[in-house]
C-alpha cells in the first residue's frame, strides 16, 4: 500500500510505525486532516465488523485524495464468518453482464441460463439478495453485474437456515442512491433449435423511506430440443433383453410474470414491506416421437413406434410481508409467506408395434395429472448480543396442502390405476446459534430441530403406512481464521434431503409398452454429515468437502411390481440402503494480469458407492469424476470486454450414474457499454456457447435392469441489450419463510 502525489510522482510517502489511537507517521508533512483520514481507512481490526464496509468498498480500487492517490489490493476470496466473500465491486466482475454471469465467475459457482445455482459438489444452493430469499431464479437473470457489491458461498449453512439446505449463496448489493423514478429494460434472445425472446422491465420509485418496485417479465421459447438415445438391457429368467431407443423431442413455451414489492423505512432500525408476484405459464408443451427396437437374446422380437405430447399450463402466486428490525440491542426479524399454485398437464402417447412378420398392433393411452399446493408459512428470529458475540434464536411453522390427482383412457386394459392423492403436511423447527469472535478468530456453533408431519390420503382415505413424522436434531459449527496470509475456514453439518413432491406421487406414466415411470410414496429422507475445509492464499483458493451419505435417493428401472409380463419396466426413485462416502477437492486461481483476468479452476469427485449390475452381481462406483475450467475475461479500449470460456467434463462415477461420454465446452462473447447521456446507458451482450458441439453427454444408470443414455451437443448463440436509466435496486428486506418445504414443490 502506498501514497503517491499527484504533482510529485517521483515522491513516494512510505508509511511505517504501528497504528496508534488513528494516528501515523509518515515521512512527509502532509495536512492532518489529510493524514487522519487515510489512516482511519487503512486502519483494519479483524474482530471489528464494521471495517467490512470499508474493506469491500476499498478493495483494488483507486480513490483521489485531494493531492493524494490510495491504491489498496484484498485478496480475491476470504473467510468472512460462516462463507468465503469474494468482493464485486471495484473488480472486473462488475462488468460481467448479468448477476449468472458473475456467479459463474466464482469458484465453485455454476448459473444456468435461467437462474438455477449449484455449488460444485454440494448440489442446488439457496440463494439470498439482501438478506431475501429469492424464489423465482430468473431474478438472477434481471440483476445486472454493476449492482453487485459481493458475494458470499456458504458451504456448510448455519442452523438457521433449514437441514434440508446444502449450501447458501449471499448477493450483497450497492447501496441505493438518490430518489425520484428509475428503470431497467432487458431484451433477451436465442437461437439454438429455433428463436426464443424475453423482455423484462423494473420500474423502481423512491421518496424518503417508501420504495415502490414493479417488475414486468415475458417470453416465448422455441429454441430447445432433445435428441436422445437410450438401451436398457436386463435378464427376464435366463433370457437377456435389450431395447435399442431413439428420441426426439421439440420444447415450446410461452409465460409472463408481474411482480410488486413495498418497502418503507421508518429509521435505520425499523422496516417494513409486502411482495407478490404471479407466475402464469398458459403454454408448455412437449412433442415428439419415441422409436424402440427390442431384442431377445440378440434376435429381434418388436418395433415400437409412439407419437408423445404432453402440453402443460399453470399459473403460481407467491406473497411474502415481512419486519425487520431492532429494539434496543435487539434484533428482530419477522416474515410470514404464501404460496399457491395449480398444474394442469394433459399428455399422451399413441403407439404402433410392429412383430417381425410386419403386423401392425395400435394402442393409446391419455393421461391426465392435476396438482397443486396450498402452502403457508411464518418465520421469527431473535438476535442478541451476548458475551462479547452475537445469540440468534429462533423457529418456523409451515403447513401445506398438495393435491396430485391422475387419470388416463386406453384402448386396451394396463397396468396402471387412477390417483386422488392428497398431502397434509406440517412442519415446526426451532434453533439456536451463537457466533463470536476471538481475535483473529471467529467461531459460530447451532443446533436445529426440525419435525415434521406428512399425512397421505388417496382418494380421501389415509394410508398410514406412507404417512410419517419424522423429528431430527441437526448440529452446525465453523471456525474461520487467517494463517499468515492464509484465510481459512472449517465447517460441520449435518443436514437432510427430504423427496419433492413429485417424487412421493403414485401417478404412473405410460411411456410405451415395455415403460412405465412413477414416483415411490415409501420414499425416506436422504441424511449427510459433512465437514468442509476452505483456505484462500492472494489469488489462490481451495475447497475440500467430505461427506458421509445415508439412505440416499437414486433413480433405477425394476420389473413393473404385480405384473406377470417380465417384460414390463418401471423407472422410479428408490433409497439406496448402503450408505457411502464421497470426496470433493477443488483448487482454483484467479490472478489479474494488466487487463486479462483468468481463472484456472479444477474439480474432483471421488466416492465409494456400490450397486447392483443386470446379471445380479455389485459393482464399485469408484472412478474419479474431474471437472476442469478456464475462465478469460478482457478488457478492451471504447468500452469492449471479451469473454473466453473452457471446460472438460471427464468420464467418472456419481451416485449410481457413470458418465460414460467426455464433454468439452467452448464459449465465447462479446460486451459494449454505449454512455447515452441524459438517457442513461445500453449495454449489448452477444454469446456463443458451445462453438464446436462438443458438450455432449452420455449416461448410464445401474441397477438390475442398466439404462444407458446419450444427447447430442448443439451450439446456442445469444444477443442480449440492457437500458438503464438511472438504476436504483429495491431496498427489499425479507428473508422468507418455509423456504425448505416450498422448494420441494
Amino acid at each position: 500500500m502506498f501514497l503517491t502525489s499527484k504533482e510529485q510522482k517521483h515522491n513516494e510517502y512510505r508509511i511505517y510505525g504501528k497504528i496508534k489511537k488513528n494516528i501515523i507517521i509518515i515521512e512527509k508533512n502532509m495536512k492532518a486532516i489529510m493524514i487522519l483520514a487515510v489512516a482511519m481507512m487503512m486502519t483494519t481490526q479483524a474482530a471489528d465488523a464494521q471495517t467490512e464496509k470499508k474493506l469491500t468498498n476499498f478493495n483494488d480500487t483507486t480513490f483521489t485524495l485531494n493531492e493524494v492517490t490510495v491504491k489498496s489490493s484484498l485478496p480475491k476470496s476470504r473467510a468472512k464468518g460462516d462463507a468465503m466473500r469474494t468482493i464485486v465491486n471495484g473488480t472486473i466482475l462488475v462488468k460481467a453482464g448479468k448477476a449468472t454471469d458473475v456467479l459463474n465467475r466464482i469458484p465453485q459457482l455454476k448459473a444456468d441460463k435461467d437462474g438455477g445455482v449449484e455449488v460444485f459438489g454440494r448440489g442446488g444452493a439457496e440463494v439470498y439478495i439482501n438478506g431475501r430469499k429469492v424464489q423465482d431464479m430468473k431474478e438472477l437473470t434481471r440483476i445486472s453485474s454493476e449492482q453487485i457489491k459481493s458475494v458470499d458461498v456458504v458451504q456448510n449453512p448455519g442452523a438457521r437456515y433449514a437441514a434440508s439446505v446444502k449450501a447458501v449463496v449471499r448477493i450483497q448489493l450497492k447501496k441505493a442512491q438518490g430518489e425520484g423514478f428509475s428503470f431497467r429494460e432487458n431484451l433477451g434472445t436465442q437461437y439454438q433449435y429455433g428463436p426464443a425472446i424475453s423482455n423484462n422491465l423494473d420500474l423502481n420509485y423512491r421518496v424518503g423511506g417508501l420504495d415502490v418496485t414493479g417488475s414486468f417479465w415475458c417470453g416465448s421459447y422455441n429454441s430447445y430440443k432433445s435428441y436422445q438415445k437410450n438401451d436398457l438391457t436386463y435378464y427376464a429368467g435366463n433370457d437377456f433383453y435389450v431395447g435399442h431407443s431413439n428420441q426426439n423431442m421439440k420444447n415450446k413455451w410461452s409465460a409472463w410474470s408481474p411482480q410488486l414489492q413495498v418497502n418503507y423505512m421508518f429509521d435505520d432500525n425499523h422496516s417494513i414491506g409486502a411482495f407478490y408476484k404471479y407466475d402464469r405459464h398458459p403454454k408448455d408443451s412437449y412433442d415428439g416421437w419415441l422409436h424402440t427396437d427390442t431384442y431377445e437374446n440378440g434376435i429381434f422380437i418388436e418395433r415400437s413406434e409412439s407419437d408423445i405430447f404432453k402440453h402443460t399450463s399453470s399459473k403460481k402466486h407467491i406473497f411474502n410481508a415481512y419486519y425487520n428490525g431492532k429494539v434496543g440491542k435487539l434484533g428482530i426479524d419477522f416474515n410470514i409467506d404464501g404460496l399457491f399454485d395449480d398444474v394442469n398437464e394433459p399428455n399422451g402417447t399413441t403407439e404402433t408395434t410392429i412383430d417381425p412378420q410386419g403386423n401392425k398392433t395400435m394402442r393409446s393411452v391419455d393421461n391426465l395429472t392435476l396438482s397443486g399446493n396450498n402452502f403457508w408459512a411464518t418465520k421469527l428470529i431473535f438476535t442478541y448480543p451476548v458475551l462479547k458475540g452475537n445469540l440468534s434464536v429462533g423457529g418456523e411453522y409451515s403447513h401445506n396442502n398438495r393435491k396430485d390427482a391422475y387419470s388416463y383412457e386406453t384402448t386396451e386394459t394396463l397396468p396402471m390405476k387412477a390417483t386422488d392423492n392428497k398431502i397434509k403436511e406440517t412442519a415446526t423447527s426451532a434453533f439456536v446459534e451463537y457466533g463470536r469472535q476471538f481475535g483473529r478468530v471467529f467461531a459460530q456453533v447451532g443446533l436445529r430441530y426440525e419435525n415434521i408431519c406428512n399425512d397421505y390420503y388417496n382418494f380421501g382415505i389415509k394410508e398410514q403406512d406412507v404417512s410419517r413424522s419424522y423429528g431430527d436434531w441437526f448440529p452446525t459449527a465453523v471456525v474461520a481464521m487467517p494463517i499468515g496470509k492464509w484465510q481459512l475456514s472449517l465447517s460441520y453439518r449435518k443436514d437432510i434431503k427430504r423427496p419433492a413432491y413429485d417424487q412421493l406421487t403414485s401417478s404412473t406414466l405410460y411411456i410405451n409398452k415395455y415403460n412405465y415411470q412413477t414416483g415411490n410414496p415409501y420414499l425416506k429422507p436422504t441424511y449427510t454429515h459433512n465437514v468442509v475445509l476452505n483456505a484462500a492464499y492472494k489469488a489462490f483458493s481451495m475447497m475440500i468437502d467430505y461427506a458421509r451419505t445415508k439412505d440416499v435417493v437414486t433413480l433405477l428401472t425394476e420389473p413393473y411390481p404385480g405384473s406377470d409380463d417380465p417384460l414390463l419396466s418401471i423407472l422410479h426413485p428408490k433409497n439406496c440402503s448402503d450408505g457411502y462416502d464421497q470426496l470433493v477437492i477443488m483448487p482454483s486461481y484467479k490472478p489479474t494480469i494488466g487487463k486479462w483476468h483468468p481463472m484456472w479452476s479444477a474439480g474432483l469427485v471421488m466416492q465409494n458407492y456400490k450397486t447392483l449390475t443386470v446379471d445380479g452381481t455389485e459393482k464399485k462406483m469408484n472412478h474419479p469424476f474431474v471437472q476442469v475450467q478456464w475462465n478469460n475475461d478482457i478488457e478492451l479500449p471504447k468500452g469492449f470486454r471479451i469473454n473466453a470460456f473452457m471446460q472438460y467434463i471427464s468420464k467418472g462415477d456419481y451416485d449410481n450414474f457413470r458418465m460414460s461420454t467426455q464433454a468439452f465446452n467452448v464459449a465465447i462473447g462479446v460486451q459494449r457499454d454505449f454512455n447515452l447521456k441524459a438517457l442513461g446507458t445500453l449495454t449489448a451482450d452477444i454469446r456463443c456457447n458451445d462453438i464446436f458441439n462438443t458438450n455432449k453427454t452420455g449416461t448410464t444408470v445401474y441397477g438390475i435392469r442398466e439404462l444407458t443414455i446419450e444427447n447430442r451437443a448443439r451450439r446456442m448463440f445469444s444477443l442480449d441489450l440492457t437500458w438503464k436509466f438511472n438504476e436504483a435496486r429495491s431496498k427489499y428486506k425479507g428473508t422468507g419463510a418455509g423456504k425448505s418445504q416450498k422448494a420441494r414443490m
